[in-house]
């Protein structure tokens, strides 16, 4: 994958000596200009891989982590601007502090006034990125990543949160689709997730336990403390099988678990949309 460092118009997005700085810490192995390990979607595997979501107390920023602690992503919540931005840099960690730029995440996902539509872009398309503006998707919607809708369920003597998200589909050898505007391709939210080109992941939905009278979900390997933000996903033609599960911890502290196809980023904004579940 290619690493921006410089460029003009919207690609010089990185002052002159913020360019130097990411090109010194590329030499010490700490720059993480590129996107692309964030949007691969994981190896293959039978099990679910494991990671933790730290969420603040004021629960607008979040960092995902993997089980051994190290650093993957970082999030930002505005409510005013209706915006979660993905970044991938830790604002925290004293050797990438200068290299973290509110100003220009990796990723950004906008939610309307309901918080009920999530839509998530990568701010540098994989099809754009050398592009000039009036040839890129920069103003067309950017590439998309991931669409979610949420939605309100009674199940049993209760009421469910669901979500129905839609992601671009993969290709035999593994990779994702790039699902830019410039290639003809529309809103992700109105794919209908025939053939390979989308895929549709739906909620499994928790049954109702008469002996603790609550709707209960079994997070196989997991100690999960009860809340209304705890979900599972499965691809809607194989609803019985888990492809990614969140579920609380702590009060600051979650458990992300997912697989092929989802990538890091999808998985992370996915979690984050749950932001207001109660």
């Amino acid at each position: 994958p290619y690493c921006i460092i410089k460029g003009k118009g919207r690609l010089g997005q990185l002052s002159g000596n913020r360019a130097f700085d990411i090109a010194d810490c590329m030499e010490a192995g700490l720059a993480r200009e590129c996107a692309a390990d964030f949007t691969t979607p994981l190896r293959r595997s039978g099990r679910l891989w494991r990671f933790r979501l730290l969420r603040s107390p004021d629960r607008l920023t979040a960092k995902l982590i993997t089980e051994h602690a190290e650093f993957l992503m970082y999030a930002s919540l505005s409510l005013q601007n209706r915006c979660v931005s993905f970044y991938l840099y830790d604002p925290d960690n004293k050797e990438e502090r200068h290299l973290f730029d509110q100003s220009t995440p990796a990723f950004s996902m906008r939610f309307d006034q309901s918080r009920t539509e999530w839509l998530l872009v990568q701010e540098r398309c994989d099809n754009c990125q050398f592009l000039p503006e009036h040839l890129s998707c920069c103003s067309r919607g950017k590439q998309q990543l991931a669409h979610i809708r949420h939605r309100r369920a009674a199940v049993g003597d209760g009421v469910s949160n669901v979500m129905e998200v839609r992601i671009p589909g993969i290709y035999s050898d593994g990779r994702a689709m790039v699902w830019c505007p410039m290639l003809g391709r529309g809103d992700l939210a109105q794919s209908q997730g025939e053939g390979f080109e989308t895929q549709v992941l739906v909620t499994k939905l928790p049954q109702w336990n008469e002996d603790v009278q609550s709707l209960v979900l079994d997070f196989k390997g997991r100690n999960i403390v009860s809340s209304a933000k705890n979900f599972q996903l499965a691809l809607e033609q194989k609803p019985e099988h888990t492809l990614c599960q969140y579920g609380k911890l702590s009060d600051t502290n979650f458990g992300l678990d997912f697989k092929f196809p989802m990538s890091v980023v999808q998985a992370f904004a996915i979690a984050m949309s749950a932001s207001f579940w109660v």
